[in-house]
């Protein structure tokens, strides 16, 4: 007795990427919460990928994939399954950075990935619809399909990083001349804080100390040419730093030279000291 051939059953794979060109297939909102725990899973070292999708993204697989390639587009992942995954200086600047200072680390985020990117430098400065804005993603060879999720994605990461305001089916967006200006602003206010810190405390500190020094010399009765010398280096105009300002107590009392007071007294008015 012959039986029929079995026949195979040809199966379809699951998920897979439909072509075109790529985009970050992750809200940055969502992002930004996977990069503040991805620095912190990655702070000592750089992790395989089995910790990251479990341990930062919480699910493997196919999508597990897509965040993690998300995550790289945005600039907050580094790395590869030889070298294994660390979060990118960017993640690491978000998860430092106090709250007034995110918006420019959003900003750099977004326009990161390539299709964002080109999408912004196209309409900056412009009102556009959201259907034009489809059809720009289209242009840009993002699969059909995808062009609307594509889009929703764009707009909901742009408002987070003030890059766009909504109002109905019109999209609004910054001018790239007030993103640079904000950009350079924020860097020269960063660069001058460090600079304060670094120079300024120390000038006043030293000035202060050598004030102080100079003031209980005076209240001591120390040498008096040592002692003018070092009022006429504080209260000269080629100082540098903030100038010193100090007090002169005297204590009158029976036991008190009057000559040496007035002494003192005149060559302290004479370098204007008082």
């Amino acid at each position: 007795m012959t039986t029929a051939p079995e026949m195979k059953i040809r199966q379809m794979p699951k998920g897979g990427r439909k072509g075109g060109s790529i985009f970050p297939r992750l809200a940055l909102n969502d992002a930004i919460g996977y990069a503040r725990k991805l620095v912190s899973k990655t702070h000592t070292a750089p992790q395989p990928q089995d910790v990251i999708l479990s341990g930062v993204i919480g699910v493997k697989g196919g999508i597990g994939g897509v965040r993690m390639s998300a995550l790289k587009q945005y600039g907050f992942l580094n790395g590869d399954t030889k070298t294994n995954y660390s979060a990118g200086d960017l993640a690491k600047k978000i998860a430092a950075a106090p709250h007034e200072e995110l918006v420019p680390l959003y900003r750099q985020a977004m326009l990161k990935p390539t299709v964002f990117k080109k999408l912004f430098d196209t309409f900056h400065g412009d009102t556009v619809s959201k259907a034009k804005l489809k059809q720009r993603a289209a242009d840009l060879k993002v699969h059909p399909d995808e062009t609307a999720t594509c889009v929703d994605l764009y707009i909901a990461g742009m408002t987070i990083a003030d890059l766009v305001t909504v109002d109905g089916d019109q999209v609004k967006h910054l001018a790239s001349s007030d993103v640079a200006s904000a950009a350079a602003s924020a860097a020269a206010e960063a660069e001058l804080e460090t600079s304060d810190e670094e120079s300024g405390g120390e000038a006043l500190a030293e000035a202060e100390d050598r004030a102080g020094e100079v003031e209980g010399e005076v209240a001591n009765g120390a040498n008096d040419d040592e002692k003018v010398a070092k009022v006429r280096a504080l209260k000269g105009t080629g100082q540098v730093g903030p100038r010193a300002v100090f007090n002169v107590n005297v204590t009158l009392d029976s036991s008190l030279d009057i000559e040496k007071l007035q002494k003192q007294l005149e060559l302290l008015k004479r370098f204007g000291a008082i």
